[in-house]
């Protein structure tokens, strides 16, 4: 049951900035002779410049946003995985890679429980193809965890090779995927 303070009408503003992304999506429509890849679709939906739902500026993460995740209503998830990445670091050594970070509030989770525990990764990497959501991040990671700055790097694709972590919270979803159906 929807209760009845959401509003399920886009606002006029928010009817526009769809119907931008709409244009934009029908121009490469066009541009490809009728066909758009699945992957290539799902890519402008969600990170088009400025249009798209992680890239386009409204609110996505938290009570006045669309969803809120684990990390956003207590540490305790954090801490609970980094228990697990440190038991792997103490194997492995090397990095930390996060997909897909969010606010950040993971990797701060993480990093701080990491640095309690004496298990700090060799970098902590982020890979988020969102400018707005990078920005927030830093803020986030600057303020919370200064003195671990030198091991934070962001990421803009998949690093060629990696020994240590991959983390990927609430982010399967996001990723543009190749569309295959089987006939015959």
């Amino acid at each position: 049951m929807i209760p009845a303070s959401i509003d399920l009408v886009p606002s006029p503003e928010a009817l526009a900035h769809s119907q931008r992304l709409v244009g934009r999506i029908g121009v490469a429509i066009d541009a490809g002779g009728g066909w758009l890849p699945f992957d290539r679709f799902m890519a402008m939906a969600l990170y088009e410049p400025g249009l798209g739902y992680y890239t386009g500026g409204s609110t996505k993460f938290g009570a006045a946003g669309d969803f809120v995740t684990a990390p956003e209503l207590s540490p305790l998830f954090g801490r609970t995985l980094a228990r697990e990445i440190a038991a792997v670091l103490r194997q492995t050594g090397g990095d930390v890679l996060e997909l897909g970070p969010g606010t950040g509030r993971l990797a701060l989770q993480i990093l701080t429980a990491l640095d309690a525990l004496d298990c700090l990764p060799d970098r902590y990497r982020l890979l988020d193809v969102s400018g707005e959501l990078r920005e927030r991040q830093s803020r986030l990671l600057w303020d919370g965890v200064p003195h671990l700055a030198s091991r934070i790097e962001w990421l803009d694709a998949l690093p060629e090779t990696l020994r240590g972590v991959v983390l990927g919270n609430e982010v399967l979803d996001a990723i543009p995927v190749h569309l295959i159906a089987w006939r015959d």
